[in-house]
């Protein structure tokens, strides 16, 4: 069975786009079923490729696309026949084909691959599927063939038409008996069929579909019309398909964590699905995202109560626990100082007296050394307090009580100086950060920047671990990477550190979702409706960034449940987001969920500031040379200023689909290279999958292309990016040019220019 990365089901933005882990065990589970899949068809030898979304999402993410939460793929009739043949003795246990043969009131021209055909909250289940317990699976389309005589294919396509009206009219009260008596024999006559008039409607209409499955057949001998999934691209929507040759090959390519098959003209069939392709277009109508809702909500109905889930728990008061903090601890002591004081000037107990002086002291000093360090100057102080009380004790000892007048004032020029210390102490503000990522501290970094050059502040940075959540919500296998950290930022240990007692005067969270988030966790003691209590202002700062968005934008306001209706924004005291625009849509959604009458609420707590991640991308963007700093001798002009940095990339499947093309379009951007690198420097990110499919490319194709990479090598026209990360690719250079990729979608998230190379050109 397919195995994934913990880290895989963390909530994530991709894209600009928040993707919750609900999704991504979702995506995990459909990943299941296509590399089972996938598995059936290598041994087979049965062809498929992948379709519409999961395409596009293969080519210009990578994987999934964000907004995206189904899997499709298709196949020829003769594969499609072929793998429900095997498929159905090699799918793993628990595995289900449905289709409009097996499955009541599936009326589609399709087979789905499902884990389980119903929701399962069994144990074993939910263990080894992630804790998804909805119905999930993958769609196989059918590419039939069309006519290559349009009119035989008009023709065609209007008898399947009328076919399925009819089918679809049973059993509603739009065909009477007489009616469908007709309708039955005119399908007869133009189909040269008998049909079984009286059987139920169910039975009538299962005839019926398989008569149109049958039609879709007929023209399965045309080599030279095109391959089109029938219903309903071709029925209703007029989709003329694509021409045969298109399937003939393929090419595996990377999508999430496994490979799926391509057509190896792909470029051509996204662009006349979507046009330019490249550009981000994220759906603004909902449909039915998530695709386990509805079932979500069936299953509540069944029940007859809803899952557990958040809800608005209503405005609750803090606890007071300021008497648990060293501050109000401190002015005990002072209090104490001068209460013994007093009783020692006066005779009163004098030997208890200093005891109990000298214990107090010990505890101050040591209650400081524990909250603030053992340097602060209070401390040396409380030392020689100590020492005056031991001196004055010995004297009391001795004379039956009687001290000197002059050792009195001592103590007391002792004692009003540290008072005095401590209520400078007092009057200073303490700011503590709980990030739970170092992959996330960039959104706190400038707040705790800007707090820690404040002479009256004292400032805090306290990681935390996080976990990652069994199916039953149970812990396991803990994070905690202090190294992910800026060495300039002084950390402390999160299992020292006293919130209680140290009770800042803000603490600064970063993960909103307390007990509620179904992949992850931070220590429960950390939960934002515990760590309220011991602070007088709890600010939530969002440790991700989205691109912006509206109400209208139904995918992205529905994700905000899973990161906007939870605990931390609740419980916060203050939420900076990252615009006022979308200061807006928060206070809209937590409107919703918690009543309009909370809005004043929202509208206060709420502030559209901006993400301290702007600012910290802003700052790294201008030390991000410090990266290549081999780059340097030949990125720089005379004058010292920078060279424009293209990244150029050319795909194993662009060298697979275009051939000595491609090889020759290397050679002119080589030539480009040469004529304008005073100005320009191009950057070669090598695809490593052509180094590795030598009989995929072709003996001759790849001796070609390796003769072209040494020579480019050679001539130092370009720099060789092996072992860059995509990300800082991205973040280094200034624009891309090459094949539509995942790479050249970074650059695009970035806002950055990207030019798709024409091979013929």
């Amino acid at each position: 069975m397919l195995q994934f990365e913990e880290s895989f089901f963390e909530d994530e933005v991709r894209d600009g786009f928040y993707v919750p882990s609900m999704i991504k065990k979702a995506w995990a589970a459909e990943l299941t079923v296509m590399y089972e899949v996938d598995k059936i068809c290598r041994k087979h030898n049965i062809t498929y490729f992948t379709d519409w979304g999961t395409m596009l999402g293969a080519v210009r993410h990578g994987g999934f696309i964000p907004w995206d939460d189904d899997f499709d793929i298709m196949m020829r009739r003769k594969d499609y026949e072929r793998f429900l043949q095997v498929a159905a003795k090699e799918l793993p246990e628990g595995f289900a084909i449905l289709n409009m043969e097996n499955t009541e009131n599936f009326w589609y021209f399709l087979s789905r691959i499902v884990l389980k055909p119903q929701i399962c909250f069994e144990e074993e289940h939910l263990k080894q599927f992630h804790g998804f317990p909805y119905i999930v699976g993958i769609d196989i389309f059918i590419l039939d063939t069309l006519s290559s005589d349009p009119q035989k294919e008009k023709e065609r396509q209007k008898v399947i038409e009328y076919i399925l009206a009819v089918a679809d009219s049973l059993g509603t009260m739009k065909l009477h008996v007489k009616e469908k008596e007709s309708a039955l024999c005119r399908i007869e006559q133009i189909c040269s069929v008998d049909l079984k008039h009286f059987l139920p409607d169910p039975e009538m209409k299962m005839q019926l579909y398989q008569l149109v499955k049958k039609l879709m057949m007929a023209f399965e001998g045309d080599r030279k019309g095109n391959y089109v999934q029938m219903i309903p691209l071709a029925v209703y929507l007029g989709n003329t398909g694509f021409p045969q040759d298109y399937f003939q090959d393929g090419v595996r390519v990377p999508f999430e964590n496994i490979e799926i098959m391509l057509p190896v003209r792909y470029e051509e069939m996204l662009q006349k699905k979507y046009g330019n392709y490249m550009q981000l277009v994220r759906n603004r109508a909902g449909h039915d995202y998530p695709f386990f809702q509805s079932q979500k909500e069936q299953f509540e109905k069944v029940l007859g109560y809803p899952l557990p889930q958040y809800r608005y728990p209503g405005v609750c008061p803090k606890q007071n626990t300021e008497a648990l903090s060293y501050k109000y601890r401190i002015r005990e002591f002072i209090h104490r100082f001068d209460r013994l004081y007093e009783e020692i000037c006066q005779g009163i107990r004098v030997q208890e007296a200093l005891v109990e002086a000298q214990g107090n002291a010990i505890e101050m000093g040591n209650l400081i050394e524990q909250v603030r360090g053992g340097n602060d100057d209070i401390i040396c102080k409380l030392e020689q307090y100590c020492e005056a009380v031991f001196e004055l004790y010995n004297e009391a000892a001795g004379q039956n009580d009687a001290i000197s007048t002059e050792k009195i004032r001592v103590l007391k020029h002792l004692g009003n100086s540290i008072a005095e210390d401590a209520r400078r102490i007092l009057k200073r503000k303490e700011a503590v950060f709980l990030p739970f990522s170092g992959r996330y501290w960039d959104a706190l970094h400038s707040v705790w920047e800007a707090l820690s050059t404040e002479a009256d502040w004292d400032v805090y940075v306290v990681p935390l671990p996080y976990y990652y959540k069994e199916y039953d919500g149970s812990f396991h296998d803990m994070v905690y990477n202090v190294a992910e950290y800026p060495q300039e930022v002084p950390l402390s240990d999160y299992e020292k550190f006293d919130l209680a007692l140290h009770h800042p005067d803000v603490i600064f969270i970063q993960n909103p979702y307390d007990e509620w988030n179904p992949a992850t966790s931070i220590p429960k003691e950390y939960y934002s409706s515990e760590i309220r209590n011991y602070t007088e202002q709890l600010a939530y700062i969002p440790y991700f960034e989205v691109e912006e968005f509206d109400k209208g934008c139904e995918r992205e306001y529905w994700n905000m449940n899973y990161y906007c209706t939870v605990p931390g924004v609740v419980n916060a005291d203050v939420v900076f987001v990252q615009s006022e625009e979308m200061k807006t849509v928060y206070v809209e959604k937590m409107s919703e969920f918690a009543g309009d009458n909370t809005r004043d609420i929202w509208e206060k707590k709420i502030v559209g500031s901006g993400s301290p991640l702007m600012d910290r991308k802003r700052e790294r963007t201008r030390r991000l040379t410090g990266y290549a700093q081999e780059w340097e001798p030949i990125i720089r002009k005379p004058n010292g200023e920078r060279k424009w940095l293209v990244l150029f990339y050319i795909s194993m499947s662009a060298l697979i689909q275009h051939n000595e093309k491609i090889i020759g379009k290397m050679e002119r951007v080589l030539e480009t290279a040469q004529r304008n690198k005073e100005e320009v420097m191009f950057v070669w990110k090598e695809d490593a999958m052509i180094n590795l499919n030598e009989k995929l490319v072709g003996k001759a194709l790849f001796a070609e292309y390796q003769r072209l990479r040494e020579k480019i090598l050679a001539e130092q026209g370009m720099i060789l990016a092996e072992h860059m990360r995509d990300e800082l690719l991205a973040a280094l250079c200034d624009g891309y040019y090459g094949v539509p990729s995942a790479l050249g979608n970074k650059f695009q998230v970035l806002h950055k220019l990207v030019m798709i190379c024409d091979v013929e050109c």
